[in-house]
């Protein structure tokens, strides 16, 4: 049993010097902060949100253990940086990235559900649902973030 442990552990230490790209199933993947730019999808016109031409920053510092993580998320004006939506994240890695969930806090609570897939290091993906403003007929809100970086 020892000889075993100590095998994979050598095989897991040779693999995270090797220099190859994460994926999703790395087990420390999460455990850091991530950002990059985004785009803002929002049910009803709001003089607090930026129009779609203002360039839009989203951000995540996520803390991982095992297949499970926890964090926080902002959505800026990146010319600004101004604040224009954030919460908490949960999530749970998969094969090519992650199954997350966005919470939004009052005084317009919310919840919002995606995923993001991992290459090259950087996370591409989105997240959908309805905060106090959904409509419900197609009034969801929704965050798509690109090539986020480890920071």
């Amino acid at each position: 049993m020892r000889k075993r442990a100590l095998l994979l552990t050598t095989l897991l230490s040779l693999a995270a010097c090797s220099g190859q790209a994460i994926t999703g199933l790395d087990q420390a993947l999460y455990n850091a902060a991530y950002s990059g730019a985004a785009t803002f999808q929002y049910p009803i016109t709001n003089a607090n949100i930026p129009t779609s031409s203002s360039p839009l920053r989203f951000s995540m510092a996520l803390s991982q253990l095992g297949q499970n993580f926890t964090g926080t998320f902002l959505l800026a004006d990146s010319t600004t940086g101004r604040p224009i939506y954030s919460g908490s994240v949960t999530g749970k890695t998969t094969n090519t990235g992650a199954d997350l969930t966005f919470v939004v806090p009052a005084p317009c609570p919310g919840t919002l559900y995606g995923s993001f897939a991992v290459a090259d290091a950087e996370l591409t993906g989105s997240v959908t649902g309805r905060d106090c403003n959904s409509t419900g007929n197609g009034g969801d809100v929704k965050i798509t973030f690109t090539n986020l970086v480890r920071h």
